[in-house]
């Protein structure tokens, strides 16, 4: 797997970066090895870049993807940040919308590791989200 993650406490941050071609099924098992990591706590904000990753879509992936939110969607009460390539943008903000769908309405897509940080940064939880 070609993913790795580090976690800021001071930031109240997790940065996960991801190398190389991946599945849905790598990207999952690392949001969960992070929700399983003692260091980690729910209101901290994830920064998922894939800049330097390639990702191709299969058929399952909208349903694993759906059943990871719901499973892991009181562990992350932070922000959650994609940051994706030009190429990948439009399937982010489609995994976005069925966030939101699915009731997990703080995940956002980026271009730009800049805007991601500033928008992890200065989010605050909606009075929905509280």
């Amino acid at each position: 797997m070609a993913l790795h993650y580090d976690i800021d406490a001071g930031a109240g941050c997790v940065r996960i970066a991801g190398a190389g071609p991946l599945s849905m099924t790598e990207m999952v098992a690392m949001v969960d090895t992070v929700a399983e990591d003692a260091r980690f706590r729910p209101h901290y904000g994830v920064i998922f870049s894939l800049l330097n990753a390639t990702y191709a879509a299969d058929l399952p992936d909208g349903d694993i993807f759906a059943d990871a939110l719901k499973r892991r969607q009181k562990d992350f009460q932070g922000p959650f940040a994609l940051v994706v390539p030009p190429g990948l943008h439009v399937l982010a903000q489609l995994f976005c919308v069925m966030a939101r769908t699915g009731g997990f309405d703080r995940m956002r897509c980026f271009l730009d590791a800049a805007e991601a940080e500033d928008w992890c940064t200065h989010w605050k939880p909606t009075a929905a989200e509280r």
